[in-house]
C-alpha cells in the first residue's frame, strides 16, 4: 500500500471512530428549574407550578418515585410587585399545596405539588393592573435567587359584540354569520376563547323529567396586532360549519326533544411571552425539525406569564336562526323544538 493510501485510510478511520451516534439516555445530574405560572389580576389567588427537570446517572425513568427528582425540598417561590416606574411595592410568598388532584400517569406518587398565593382585597386594589410582577426562586430565607422570571399583567379586555346580555342575539342567517368582536386588551397578544351551547331535552310528552347538557365549540388562537388595546378583533360562525357541529357533537335521541337554552361566549386574553411560548410549542409539521426551545425564565425553562377571562352569558338566538336549528336539513334529526301559541312545534 503505497503512503497516500495509507494516509486516507486513516483519515477515515479517525472520522468513523470521532462519529457517535448512540442516543444518551443518563448525564450528570444537572439542576433545571420548570417553572408554570399565570398572573391572573381578576382573582385573589394565584398558583405557581414548580418542578426540575432530571435526568442523572438513572436514565430518564430514574424519578419516577422519587419525588425529589421532581420537586425541590423547601424552596422558596417569591411573587413581588413593582410599579411602573419600577419603585418596589410589596413581596409575597406562595405556600406549597397539594389541593389540585394530579392525573394518573408515569411520574412520582407524591401528589401534585403547586404553590399557592391568596392577596386578601387584591382584586379591589385598581392599581393591581399597573404593576408588573417578578417571581424569584430561592433554595432557602438565606441564599440569592437561583431563577426568576417577570410579567407585565392584561388589562383593559372587553367584549364589543354581543353587546349585554338578553339584548343582542346569534344570527346564523345573515350573511356575516354569528359575529364575536372584542377590544384587544393592554399587554395581551393572543387571544382564544370557547363558545358554550346551552339546551334542555326530555321525554317527548314528559316536561318533569328534562335535563340540561352543554356543548362546547372552541374559536381558533388570534394573535393581536398591538399590546396597546384599543383596535377590536372578531371572528364568525358560519351556519354550515357551525350547523354541522352541532348535528355531530349532539347524538340523535328517539323519543327526546330538545330546547334551546342559550349561548355563554368565554375569552381570554394573555401577554406576548404567553404567545410565543405556544407558537414555539406547536408540534412540528416534519421530522427533520428540531422543536424551537423558548422561555423567559432566567435559569431555567417554562413560561410565567399573565392571562385574563371574560364571559358574555344568556346571549339569545335570532327567530329565523332558531328555525333553521329545529326545521333545517343540518340539525332536523337532533329534534329541537319551538313553543308556539297552540302547541310545540319540532321537525318530523
Amino acid at each position: 500500500m503505497n503512503l497516500k493510501n495509507i494516509f486516507i485510510s486513516t483519515v477515515f478511520s479517525i472520522a468513523f471512530a470521532s462519529c457517535d451516534n448512540s442516543l444518551r439516555v443518563t448525564a450528570p445530574f444537572e439542576d433545571i428549574p420548570i417553572v408554570y405560572g399565570i398572573i391572573n389580576p381578576d382573582s385573589d389567588t394565584q398558583y405557581i407550578r414548580v418542578g426540575r427537570a432530571f435526568l442523572g446517572q438513572d436514565g430518564p425513568n430514574g424519578g419516577v418515585n422519587h419525588s425529589d427528582s421532581l420537586y425541590y425540598k423547601d424552596l422558596i417561590v417569591e411573587l413581588q410587585a413593582f410599579k411602573e416606574n419600577s419603585d418596589f411595592v410589596w413581596a409575597k410568598q406562595f405556600s406549597e399545596t397539594e389541593e389540585m388532584p394530579k392525573d394518573s400517569g408515569l411520574f412520582t406518587n407524591q401528589g401534585h405539588r403547586l404553590y399557592k398565593l391568596v392577596i386578601p382585597e387584591y382584586t379591589a386594589n385598581n392599581n393591581r393592573l399597573d404593576w408588573s410582577y417578578k417571581l424569584l426562586l430561592k433554595k432557602d430565607s438565606l441564599s440569592q435567587a437561583f431563577a426568576s422570571a417577570e410579567t407585565p399583567v392584561v388589562k383593559d379586555f372587553s367584549i364589543k359584540r354581543p353587546n349585554f346580555q338578553g339584548t343582542q342575539r346569534f344570527s346564523f342567517t345573515s350573511s356575516k354569520g354569528a359575529e364575536i368582536q372584542y377590544y384587544q386588551a393592554v399587554n395581551a397578544r393572543i387571544y382564544q376563547g370557547f363558545v358554550d351551547f346551552l339546551y334542555m331535552e326530555m321525554p317527548e310528552g314528559n316536561q318533569n323529567d328534562s335535563t340540561r347538557h352543554s356543548v362546547r365549540y372552541y374559536l381558533p388562537y388570534t394573535i393581536g396586532s398591538s399590546l396597546n388595546g384599543g383596535s377590536f378583533l372578531s371572528t364568525t360562525l358560519r351556519y354550515d360549519s357551525y350547523y354541522s357541529f352541532l348535528s355531530e357533537a349532539i347524538s340523535t335521541k328517539p323519543g327526546f326533544i330538545r330546547f334551546f337554552r342559550g349561548f355563554s361566549i368565554h375569552l381570554s386574553a394573555g401577554t406576548d411571552d404567553l404567545a410565543t411560548y405556544i407558537s414555539v410549542s406547536q408540534p412540528s409539521n416534519t421530522i427533520l425539525q428540531d422543536p424551537p426551545f423558548f422561555t423567559n425564565v432566567n435559569n431555567g425553562a417554562g413560561v410565567f406569564a399573565s392571562k385574563v377571562g371574560l364571559i358574555r352569558p344568556n346571549v339569545g338566538l335570532a327567530s329565523s336562526s332558531l328555525d333553521s336549528l329545529v326545521f333545517g336539513k343540518l340539525t332536523c334529526s337532533l329534534r329541537f323544538a319551538k313553543a308556539s301559541f297552540l302547541d310545540t312545534l319540532t321537525c318530523n
